[in-house]
Order: structure tokens, then C-alpha cells, then sequence
């Protein structure tokens, strides 16, 4: 039977760690339940990730927020005191980074600050929308509740980003393979015909004649252009890191045959949920509206976020001054209606999310079914361009006169 390394609390609020024989990982976490323990983490003996790995990885990223959040989730739940819990969550921490992080957290809790004051010293890792969700749960004595709606939060978003990076990984590789290819047969095979044919001393067809003029160029400038492509991209990025810039950037995303439906669902699940979330942990509606603008992705959606709180400060409600902003589709809209008018504002949200979450990965499948044929369509034309204005010169240089 296969070994399992865990950690796990006691009732005593000891952190233990060990290793166990059993047949899956549910069976070890029945085995430490049977012992009076609260499971931290099971992983398969060997799976863990070397030394050197952990120690190569230096920032912090959304899956560190997401283990912590979860720890944390775990052992408040458990009945953990909130001091000891961010103490064991500082002992689990494998990046040094994160450990410091977790511990400043804990050496504010225990100077008399609240949970949420203490996740607010360190905004670089805790957004705003932690530290609201947590003010929030320590007001209406909800926290454990709380801590789960942010695990599935993370949860939400690592699942959808990590669902478009690998979607569009194969169509980039694909690319890239492509582009690598192209500039090898124009810089080093293309030039090695070119000598054959000089020696040869006749006149080369207008294809073939085109083809060892963009080889030569590319031998000769091709620094130069890839130069200009660096300082095109330097460029363009601290352009659109500008917020006129990033404005007009992500209207053109929208626009854009294709991207532009996937932008625009990414961006209608990560408001529904952020604000269906916030909403369920009783954050008044114009806090989660700001707080949700700041996690939208996309200025231009963002901008709409404003009219919506002036419409609410108005008395519209949200569907109304929603509706008037022309990007959120109807579907959209009449959930907003119906939420407004039976109080159920917050699942209705939840259920849009849901909704359009399913939406952005069909709309992905959709990009890649295009991309993937329309890269090897491109590369496949390229390359027989080279081919065949190579033969040509070949069979011009073999014809015999009669």
C-alpha cells in the first residue's frame, strides 16, 4: 500500500507531522480523525518538492494566498484559537517569504489589532477584498464562514486562470516552433542554396530571386528588426501601463473577433462572484462595488463600475444603471432584476458567476479551435513558399535546351 506524509493539529493544538500506510488519501484522513487529529495536509510520501526546489522560489503568488487561506479555514473551523492558528499557518509556510508574511499578521494580532487590521498591514499579499470579507466576518461573528467563501473565491479564480493558461499553451508552442523553424531555413539553409545557385550562373525565377533577398536581409538587419521589435514592445508596455493607455488597450480587447467575447465573459464571472461574495458576507453594496473594481482586469469595464455606484447612492439599484452601461448582456441584467426584486441579490451573482464561468471556457475552446489551424495554416504556407520557390530555382538550373 502506498505512504502518505501529512500534518495535522491535535485537539490540544499540538502541529504534528508523520507519515502513514493506507490505501487512498481519504483513508489517512479517516485514520488521523480516528486519532483526535484535524488534517493540514495529505500528499503522497515523495510528491512533496525537493529542497532546492522550495528554495529557488522566491515571490509570492495566488496559490500561496490560496494555502494559507485554506490552512487558516481549516483550524479556525476546527475551534483553533485565531493567534495559535496564524502561528501553525507560520510553521506550515515552505517559502521564507510567506513566513514573514504570516508572522508580521500574527505579531499585529497579538498587539490587540483585529484580524482584519492585521491582514491590512500587509496589503501586498492580503487585497482589499480579504481585509473587507474578514472585517466583515468578525463584525457579524461569521468568521470560519468567511474564510470558506475565500477559499472557494481563490479557488474560483486559480481554476479559471489555470484553465486559459493551459488552453492557450499548445497554440504559443505551436508558434513559437514555427517562428524558430522559419528563421532557421531563411538564416542557415536558404543561404547554403544561394551559393549553389550564384555558381550556377544562371538567372533565378522572381519567387526564388524574392526568397534569397529576405534571407539575405534577415542575415544582414535581422538584429536590427529584432531590436526594433524589443523597443516596439518596451514601448507599448509603459504605454499601456499609463491609464489613458491601458483604457484604449483593453477597449481594443473587447473589440477584438474572438478574444473579445472571452475578455468580456472573464470579466462578467470575476465581477459576479467577487460581488456575489462580498455581498453574502453582508459588505454594503457600494464597498463591493469598489472593492469590486479594483479586481476587474479591464479598465474599460472597470470605468462602468461608477455609474453603478452613483446609481445605487441615486436609488436605482444595481440592474438599472447595469443595464445603461451597454457592455453586460441581457442575461446579465434580468438576473440582477430578479435578484433585486426577490433579496436574493448576492445568490443571484453566485449563479451568474457559475453561469459565465462555463460561458469563458466555451468561448476558449472556441479561440483555440480557431488559433490552432490558423498557426499551422500560416506556418504550413511559409514553409512551402521556401520549398517552392527553392524547387523552382532547381529546376530552372536543370533545364536543358533544345
Amino acid at each position: 500500500m502506498p505512504e502518505f506524509s501529512y500534518r495535522a493539529v491535535k485537539s490540544s493544538g499540538e502541529l504534528v507531522a508523520g507519515t502513514l500506510v493506507a490505501e487512498t488519501e481519504p483513508a489517512v484522513l479517516e485514520l488521523l480523525r480516528g486519532m483526535g487529529c484535524m488534517p493540514i495536509h495529505v500528499a503522497a510520501a515523495g510528491s512533496e518538492q525537493p529542497v532546492w526546489a522550495r528554495l529557488t522560489r522566491r515571490g509570492l503568488s495566488s496559490q500561496d494566498r490560496l494555502g494559507f487561506a485554506r490552512q487558516l479555514a481549516t483550524l479556525v473551523r476546527a475551534g483553533v484559537p485565531l493567534d495559535r492558528s496564524l502561528s501553525l499557518c507560520r510553521d506550515l509556510a515552505e517559502k521564507p517569504a510567506l513566513r514573514a508574511v504570516v508572522d508580521s499578521t500574527l505579531k499585529e494580532l497579538r498587539s490587540g489589532q483585529s484580524l482584519a487590521h492585521s491582514l491590512a498591514a500587509n496589503e501586498r499579499f492580503f487585497p482589499p477584498l480579504y481585509v473587507a470579507m474578514v472585517r466583515a466576518g468578525e463584525a457579524s461573528g461569521t468568521l470560519p464562514a468567511v474564510l470558506d467563501r475565500l477559499v472557494e473565491f481563490e479557488e474560483f479564480s486559480a481554476e479559471l486562470r489555470g484553465y486559459l493558461v493551459s488552453a492557450l499553451i499548445y497554440p504559443m508552442l505551436l508558434l513559437g516552433v514555427g517562428g524558430v523553424a522559419i528563421a532557421f531555413l531563411l538564416g542557415f539553409v536558404v543561404p547554403r542554396f544561394a551559393q549553389i545557385f550564384e555558381e550556377a550562373g544562371k538567372e533565378l525565377p522572381l519567387p526564388t530571386q524574392v526568397l534569397m533577398d529576405v534571407s539575405q536581409a534577415l542575415r544582414d538587419y535581422g538584429w536590427v528588426a529584432l531590436l526594433a521589435i524589443v523597443v516596439a514592445v518596451l514601448l507599448v508596455g509603459r504605454w499601456v501601463h499609463t491609464e489613458s493607455g491601458r483604457l484604449r488597450w483593453d477597449r481594443w480587447r473587447l473589440r477584438v473577433p474572438l478574444l473579445g467575447d472571452v475578455s468580456l465573459k472573464l470579466e462578467i464571472a470575476r465581477f459576479a462572484k467577487t460581488m456575489g461574495t462580498l455581498l453574502a458576507q453582508a459588505v454594503p453594496i457600494i464597498s463591493a462595488l469598489r472593492l469590486t473594481r479594483e479586481v476587474l482586469s479591464n479598465r474599460r469595464i472597470a470605468s462602468a463600475v461608477e455609474p453603478l455606484i452613483q446609481g445605487v447612492k441615486r436609488g436605482q439599484g444595481l440592474a438599472a444603471p447595469l443595464a445603461e452601461t451597454g457592455l453586460f448582456p441581457v442575461l446579465a441584467v434580468q438576473l440582477m432584476t430578479l435578484g433585486e426584486q426577490t433579496g436574493k441579490l448576492d445568490s443571484m451573482l453566485l449563479e451568474l458567476a457559475s453561469i459565465y464561468d462555463r460561458e469563458v471556457r466555451v468561448a476558449t475552446k472556441r479561440l483555440v479551435a480557431f488559433i490552432e489551424p490558423a498557426v499551422i495554416l500560416a506556418m504550413g504556407l511559409v514553409v512551402g513558399t521556401i520549398v517552392i520557390s527553392t524547387l523552382l530555382a532547381i529546376v530552372s538550373i536543370n533545364e536543358v535546351p533544345f
